[in-house]
């Protein structure tokens, strides 16, 4: 069983995806920007985090700047879940070491669940390279 970080303004997706992993047995926190997920992180022990890009108060590449600066939380699993494709964005969270990328248009909870589980495979288990939608990024 995994500590899973929900980190979406979208709070019925955060509900969703809540449900789906609880019911695979992890335990899910939520939270609705960056902020609220710092939060988290100094409060709770998290394996895997689900990180939405577009959010108010503290977009996705921020938190995953500040994080990844961190000695403590640098090394926790990043899956990005965003409606976004492009743009100075989606160009800073490319270099933030982000393991897989869904598109909020295109994916499916199961394929999301998957990759978070890939995750949590024990260190230099077989874990692919970092993609973007269907594609590779390195």
């Amino acid at each position: 069983m995994a500590s899973v970080l929900v980190v979406d303004d979208d709070a019925d997706h955060c509900e969703v995806v809540s449900k789906v992993l609880m019911r695979r047995g992890h335990h899910v926190a939520c939270a609705l920007n960056g902020w609220e997920a710092l939060l988290v992180l100094d409060s709770a022990h998290v394996d895997v985090i689900i990180l939405d890009l577009m959010m108010p108060g503290m977009d996705g590449a921020t938190f995953l700047g500040i994080m990844r600066n961190d000695k403590r939380r640098r090394h926790i699993p990043v899956i990005v879940v965003t409606a976004l494709t492009d743009g100075p964005l989606a160009s800073r969270i490319r270099a933030l070491d982000v393991k897989r990328v869904f598109l909020k248009a295109d994916f499916a909870l199961n394929d999301l669940v998957g990759a978070v589980e890939l995750q949590l495979s024990p260190p230099g288990g077989d874990r692919p390279d970092a993609v973007w939608g269907g594609q590779r990024m390195n």
